[in-house]
């Protein structure tokens, strides 16, 4: 079942009520819908809010700042040596502001936070900003680190003043991944937000990313992608499947 041949998303019992949709009593009435919302034992000391697809046996989706593969990356001797963390420049003595305007999962924002940058996360898609919302209560470590804004980011960034030191970008594209998991994720992503980035929004959030950081924008691309919005940065860092492309602040 694809979310073309489905309706894509229902509630079950857990879901918070900033997310609009149907709601059902259990995973067995959702057999019509790709995605299901809602609280879920993932072995933890209490459920989670999640995303999964029902009666599947893949792993759900949620958010954990300090799990697994990811609590390895948020040590701070670790993150330092991370090509975003690099990418993102040193954090200034005073402490700096570095916005995350596609929060997605929260996963690079977190590592930026632990490299020690004050992160703030923009997120308008309502199922993700409760994933996120809810990742953060369980992540007290980075509770004076990272915080949560739902809104658009274009409009958020061209009313910030004053504007951050950084400004990140990692905008939704196609997984070409090897790894079934990130394609999973992707995919569902997808699915919810019904769509990717087409180029006129890519090229406005650029411009507004531009217009609002006062040192640097950093973007997430595919090694091999063309620039965002066809716009050369100053320098990249790459990677072996990604690529941090870095543009000052006198771009805009």
């Amino acid at each position: 079942m694809t979310a073309t041949a489905a309706a894509t998303l229902a509630l079950l019992p857990g879901a918070p009520a900033s997310v609009v949709g149907p709601q059902l009593p259990d995973e067995a009435a959702a057999s019509d819908y790709a995605l299901v919302l809602g609280r879920r034992d993932v072995g933890g000391p209490e459920p989670v809010l999640a995303l999964w697809r029902p009666q599947r046996r893949e792993t759900p989706l949620y958010v954990d700042f300090s799990g697994g593969r990811m609590g390895y990356r948020l040590s701070a001797e670790r993150a330092r040596h991370e090509r975003l963390v690099r990418a993102a420049g040193r954090v200034p003595e005073e402490g700096g502001l570095l916005v995350d305007a596609t929060a997605g999962l929260g996963r690079d924002a977190a590592l930026l936070a632990a490299a020690g940058w004050q992160v703030l996360m923009l997120e308008r898609h309502p199922v993700l900003h409760a994933l996120l919302a809810d990742g953060l209560k369980r992540a007290p470590a980075l509770a004076g680190a990272l915080k949560l804004v739902q809104a658009d980011s274009a409009e958020w960034l061209g009313t910030s003043v004053p504007g951050p030191e950084v400004v990140y970008l990692d905008p939704m594209f196609p997984a070409r991944d090897k790894s079934a998991a990130v394609k999973k994720e992707l995919v569902w992503l997808q699915w919810l937000t019904e769509s990717v980035p087409d180029e006129q929004e890519e090229a406005a959030l650029l411009a507004a990313a531009l217009g609002a950081a006062r040192k640097r924008v950093v973007v997430k691309r595919p090694l091999r992608a063309a620039p965002l919005a066809g716009r050369a940065p100053s320098h990249a860092h790459a990677g072996k499947t990604v690529r941090f492309d870095v543009y000052g602040a006198s771009s805009a």
